[in-house]
């Protein structure tokens, strides 16, 4: 134990150490408790399977019950049918003493001649009686057996009616698990047509950029750009100006025209560039031909090609 510190005051000390073995005190009484409850749920449990162990006495004992009520039912109508047959032999009984009497007596007369067939029919109908009675004792024998038959293949049906019952929950466990299964499949394959739908609208608005940029990279004939085309446009001469310097060459005035050693150029070439076109990497070319030569001035609106520079003639 540990050593507990020294108090001056001799109260102190004596409540300190009776906290001590109250403490020691519940702790001891928390022990107790403790191994009860344990006690307590270990009882709860052997009474759990005892109970379970008796349950199928239980069902055994009720249908012994019902099997000894149904032979004693069978025993009364047996003490019935005995306490007749033993009525019936003492009327044979008693019959036979009467006519021993009467054997006895002298010769009878006519009379009692005449009543002898009637005690012989008499003793004909009981001995049929009696052989009714065995029969149908046979018939009740037969009968209990039969019924112990039923009874037994009813108790078989019942254990196969069980195990049936156990499949059908078995069954229905795993179609449950496996609809579980299929929606688990279907919820995948959604999401999974989600994703393939987003990546195609991904895929179809790359496509549109893609092709937004071309068009726009490909919008002139001369392969400039849309905004590049009409900045050119804008700072090129406009048809009345380049016509009227067209006619300014001499010899055209009066709309006749005199001795021109070369053709004037076509108006469509002030539009074009005077300087050879160099390789630009940002241009996406459509024709396979060589970077390094110079290429000619073309036309933009008929997009032929004219072998002489229009400057130069």
């Amino acid at each position: 134990m540990e050593s507990l510190p020294e108090y001056d005051d001799p109260g102190v000390a004596e409540v300190v150490l009776q906290l001590d073995e109250n403490d020691a005190d519940l702790w001891r009484q928390l022990r107790r408790k403790r191994d009860f409850e344990l006690r307590v749920d270990e009882k709860s449990s052997q009474l759990q399977d005892h109970a379970s162990k008796q349950q199928p006495g239980h069902v055994t004992l009720t249908e012994a019950s019902i099997s000894v009520e149904l032979l004693h039912q069978q025993a009364r109508f047996v003490k019935e049918q005995h306490r007749e047959l033993e009525h019936d032999l003492m009327v044979l009984k008693e019959s036979n003493r009467i006519l021993q009497q009467t054997f006895q007596v002298p010769p009878p007369s006519r009379t009692e001649r005449q009543g002898l067939p009637r005690n012989k029919d008499f003793l004909a109908e009981e001995k049929a009686r009696i052989e009714s009675l065995q029969v149908q004792q046979d018939q009740v024998e037969h009968l209990r057996m039969h019924i112990e038959g039923l009874r037994v293949e009813k108790q078989s049906m019942q254990q196969n009616q069980q195990v049936l019952f156990q499949k059908q929950r078995n069954a229905e466990q795993d179609r449950n698990r496996l609809l579980g299964a299929l929606q688990d499949d279907r919820n995948t394959l959604n999401d999974l047509r989600a994703q393939r739908i987003k990546l195609l609208e991904q895929r179809t608005s790359a496509e549109k950029q893609i092709a937004s940029i071309v068009s726009q990279a490909h919008g002139s004939p001369d392969g400039q750009p849309v905004h590049h085309r009409h900045a050119g446009q804008r700072n090129s001469r406009s048809p009345d100006k380049a016509s009227q310097t067209l006619y300014k060459v001499p010899g055209s005035s009066g709309g006749v025209r005199g001795h021109v050693p070369h053709d004037a150029p076509l108006p469509q070439s002030w539009f074009a560039s005077s300087t050879p076109d160099i390789h630009r990497t940002h241009w996406t070319s459509f024709e396979a031909e060589d970077s390094s030569a110079p290429r000619k001035a073309e036309s933009p609106s008929f997009g032929g090609r004219i072998g002489l520079d229009p400057f130069q003639a």
